[in-house]
């Protein structure tokens, strides 16, 4: 149950670098950041970098989880 958890929170992960990758390019490439001003361009990029640091710490746990020894069965 553990390795099903783990990779269910891989997945989500995953989902969760693609909203980074999007913040973080619309602080740049976004014509409404544009016009709104420096304060919502800096949200989009610092939320966006927030983001996948704490989305590559849950991946790097994830994956320590999916390698690791199961639980399952006791050691003999």
């Amino acid at each position: 149950m553990r390795r099903v958890a783990a990779v269910l929170a891989l997945l989500w992960g995953l989902a969760n670098l693609l909203a980074a990758y999007l913040m973080v390019t619309s602080a740049f490439l976004s014509k409404t950041s544009a016009k709104e001003g420096i304060l919502s361009q800096a949200s989009l990029l610092i939320g966006g970098l927030a983001l996948a640091y704490f989305t590559l710490a849950l991946l790097r746990q994830c994956l320590r989880m999916v390698r690791g020894p199961s639980l399952a069965a006791p050691p003999r």
